[in-house]
């Protein structure tokens, strides 16, 4: 048996099979040095049952065993879900082209060939643990984007982004931006008269024509907010002309929910009318939160001035800032593009915990007039 020191506790976990105690007390005393911890298994049959009780993080593998030999252990090994990336290194006195094939074959990583050499054996397990350690960061990586964003965002951003350092999108940092919310009105008041599973019903067809409309302009859902939600445009990929899309993308959000509303009446189905606001600038962009949970957001005056131009906006109406309006006008100028909405001025409002006086403009298709 192998024992353990209270220092390999935390250390990698190999497990070593061969049908020879001999053969395991050398590979013990050979790598008693390292920071291992070392499992032993004297056949195909323990083998199994030791990595199904406590997965390895890599394995030692003899193949000449009575019973099961090491071929089919590491045969089975990959066809269970759970347990195929498990990297498995074949120790053997064969030394045939045809027997390193075949190890290869069945889902061996690498093969060594008796007698070890103490040098190789540690080389080829550091190698081996150390690429496993990045197949699972990619995973994390990956899991961590696709439960962030892949609700919020294209296929086509995810996609982008697993190319992408974590680093690069995960850190705080200081972005230009515009954030977009997005509430319904009257809906709590309503939602009272419901029963739940129309609440859910409402809110998830709306937040359905909703997310598509933003994913559509190439911005990101950041997060459903009950009744509402909040959208940004220009993270996590940064966007020059995110105050146009932002602001085009209200206009289509409007006539899209007009639709819905209409659709909606007709099938005599709960709905309710929608208010809008966003506001461009500096923003604080990036993700927080603990290990097991994070969140990407922005954070800022920015999203707060947003946050009350939609709490102020009218059933149906989409209100923004004069900073806003400039910034999409310019960015469509200088691209040749165009803004598809009217700009209409309200006057200048004082909201709650904004310290400037804020000169409202309310935002309506390009063919809608004001007198």
């Amino acid at each position: 048996m192998i024992v353990n020191t209270p220092s390999q506790q935390n250390a990698p976990n190999i497990l070593v099979v061969d049908d020879t105690p001999a053969n395991l007390e050398l590979l013990s005393g050979m790598l008693k040095k390292r920071s291992y911890k070392l499992r032993a298994a004297v056949s195909g049959e323990l083998a199994l049952q030791a990595v199904r009780n406590e997965a390895p993080d890599l394995i030692l593998l003899d193949i000449n065993m009575p019973g099961m030999d090491g071929y089919e252990v590491c045969r089975r090994l990959r066809l269970d879900e759970k347990l195929k990336d498990i990297p498995v290194i074949f120790l053997s006195s064969l030394d045939e082209l045809e027997d390193k094939v075949k190890a290869f074959n069945v889902g061996g990583v690498d093969y060594i060939t008796k007698p070890y050499q103490i040098e190789e054996v540690q080389a080829r397990i550091e190698t081996h643990l150390t690429l496993k350690a990045a197949r699972e960061y990619l995973k994390d990586k990956h899991r961590f984007l696709e439960y962030t964003f892949s609700r919020f965002v294209s296929p086509q951003v995810v996609e982008a982004m697993k190319q992408m350092p974590i680093s690069e999108f995960l850190k705080m940092e200081r972005s230009e931006i515009t954030v977009l919310f997005a509430d319904l009105r009257g809906f709590t008041t309503m939602a009272n008269e419901l029963t739940p599973e129309e609440v859910q019903e409402t809110l998830n067809s709306f937040l359905e024509v909703m997310v598509a409309r933003v994913q559509e302009a190439g911005g990101m859902m950041d997060k459903f907010l009950g009744d509402g939600f909040m959208a940004l445009f220009g993270a996590p990929f940064r966007q020059g002309d995110h105050a146009r899309r932002a602001v085009n993308t209200a206009v289509l959000i409007q006539l899209a929910h007009r639709e819905w509303m209409e659709k909606r009446s007709a099938g005599g189905l709960p709905y309710r009318p929608l208010g809008i606001g966003l506001a461009a600038g500096e923003t604080v962009v990036g993700a927080y939160g603990t290990r097991t949970r994070m969140e990407y957001t922005a954070l800022g005056h920015v999203v707060n001035l947003a946050s009350r131009l939609c709490g102020a906006a009218g059933a149906g109406e989409t209100l923004t800032t004069s900073f806003t309006r400039d910034e999409a006008l310019g960015k469509a100028a200088a691209d040749g593009s165009r803004c598809a909405v009217s700009f209409f001025s309200k006057g200048k409002v004082r909201f709650k915990n904004i310290q400037e006086t804020v000169e409202v403009i309310s935002i309506t298709p390009e063919e809608t007039s004001h007198e």
